[in-house]
């Protein structure tokens, strides 16, 4: 299944439940595969990705090099965390649901 992440200030773009449901739970979303987030949640759902995303890369360069995934979650988290930062300057919202 696929998610799709949707917002007024960036174009909609869709990832695999398998990883959107991984990045929303470290937004503090709980891994839903729908809903949405503004205002103060916004920022704080940022907040926590961002921090989440850098102890993954922490975590990645202590890995052994045979053990690491194929696309690094930066990655793949870097569309949704444009997006994040984008509704946050223009004091908007990012959407989800199954696509």
């Amino acid at each position: 299944m696929l998610i799709k992440f949707y917002s007024e200030e960036s174009a909609s773009f869709v990832m695999f439940d398998s990883v959107a449901n991984q990045l929303l739970t470290m937004m503090g979303q709980s891994g839903s595969t729908e809903g949405a987030v503004s205002g103060e949640a916004l920022t704080s759902a940022l907040d926590h990705l961002a921090l989440a995303i850098t102890h993954e890369k922490e975590k990645a360069a202590g890995a052994n090099p045979d053990e690491s995934e194929e696309v690094a979650l930066s990655v793949r988290a870097a569309p949704l965390i444009a997006m994040l930062h984008r509704a946050c300057d223009a004091d908007g919202y990012v959407m989800w649901r199954p696509d």
